[in-house]
């Protein structure tokens, strides 16, 4: 077995290669998760009195543009957004803990995967199994914590995209991650919402009515996405406690 060295006498950086170093390095000097973003505010939150269940909604731009999920606050649910714009997966299993267990939630709703297929280098299909491959193990572990701490966990499906964004990802990656998070909420027995059926067009597309840029949803597109939400048994059970089927 051969044992990376660190720097000698901090001259270059030893035996570690060039991809090593730099990984280090930010794990290190930066905060690749980004918890410092809801840091104070969790704190606040985690030393009020307010003592209601709790909504966590993690997730990406589109999570942290979503105004309208106030509107579903209660007296019987509070609704916590912890979206961090352009957010991957893997960024999102890292402040996990921190912005949604830490906050002792009746209730995490779920949606990631679209930076994951953002594709930096080469066209958007060349990086989709990777993404799905990563997608799959951040989620699953997600999933894992979530339910070792008896908290609820709800999936939300990836929204589709338009050809008018300027950083296009594929829509069948898109399509096949869904089939997955449908699957997988299945077999665990939690929620799916999906998402996509209700801003796709025929094309298989995000409606431009519904978007302004072809990725984050507008104020339309939300409405759509809030009423999918709302047919979510486990979400509707918290801030609808005394509706009747």
């Amino acid at each position: 077995m051969v044992l990376l060295n660190p720097p000698r006498d901090g001259v270059d950086i030893g035996d570690y290669t060039l991809r090593d170093f730099a990984a280090k390095w930010l794990m290190q000097q930066c905060d690749l998760a980004e918890v410092s973003v809801y840091r104070e505010a969790n704190r606040s939150l985690l030393a009020s009195e307010d003592r209601r269940p709790r909504l966590v909604f993690i997730g990406d731009s589109i999570t942290e543009f979503w105004t309208d999920l106030a509107a579903l606050q209660s007296e019987s649910a509070a609704i916590i957004n912890r979206g961090i714009r352009g957010q991957n997966s893997s960024q999102l299993l890292l402040r996990f803990e921190d912005d949604a267990i830490a906050l002792q939630p009746a209730c995490i709703v779920l949606l990631c995967g679209t930076n994951d297929l953002r594709s930096y280098v080469g066209d958007a299909g060349s990086v989709a199994e990777s993404a799905r491959q990563r997608i799959v193990r951040n989620v699953t572990a997600m999933a894992d914590i979530a339910q070792a701490r008896r908290i609820a966990l709800c999936l939300g499906a990836l929204p589709p995209v338009n050809p008018a964004h300027p950083v296009h990802r594929d829509p069948s990656a898109i399509v096949a991650i869904n089939a997955w998070l449908a699957e997988f909420a299945a077999a665990r027995q939690i929620d799916f919402i999906d998402y996509h059926r209700a801003l796709v067009d025929a094309a298989g597309h995000l409606d431009a009515a519904f978007s302004e840029d072809g990725l984050h949803p507008n104020a339309t597109g939300y409405a759509r996405m809030r009423q999918e939400l709302q047919r979510c048994a486990t979400v509707s059970s918290f801030i609808y406690p005394n509706r009747t089927a």
